[in-house]
């Protein structure tokens, strides 16, 4: 695929040359302040760049927002560590309290007027 992308690039490179050397014509831009005066090719050329690089540069710009925002999000979804204890220390647990002694219905205590 990368080589697709490679030869897609140089044979729009190449042809975008050819293009520019063909067309001999010359015409003026009037700027106001200044007049410039250069091949029509350079005017196309110039003008697709002008449309191009700004819409390029916001299609990296996204790019590289979403994938740090997925990063973000995939990091956030992993499961915690469980922490694990070292098998040459035992873990002391805390003491168990005592159960209270049952209660004999002997040794209960005798309500009187019963």
């Amino acid at each position: 695929m990368q080589f697709i992308k490679i030869l897609f690039w140089v044979l729009l490179l190449v042809a975008t040359f050819i293009f520019w050397w063909t067309n001999e014509a010359r015409a003026s831009l009037d700027l106001g302040a200044a007049v410039v005066e250069a091949r029509v090719s350079t005017f196309v050329v110039g003008a697709f760049l002008l449309g191009f690089v700004p819409t390029w540069l916001l299609l990296r710009g996204s790019k590289w927002r979403l994938s740090r925002r997925i990063k973000t999000l995939e990091e956030a979804a992993k499961p915690a560590p469980v922490p694990t204890r070292p098998a040459s220390r035992p873990a002391n647990p805390a003491p168990a309290a005592q159960p209270a002694p049952a209660v004999s219905p002997v040794d209960s205590p005798k309500t009187p007027g019963l």
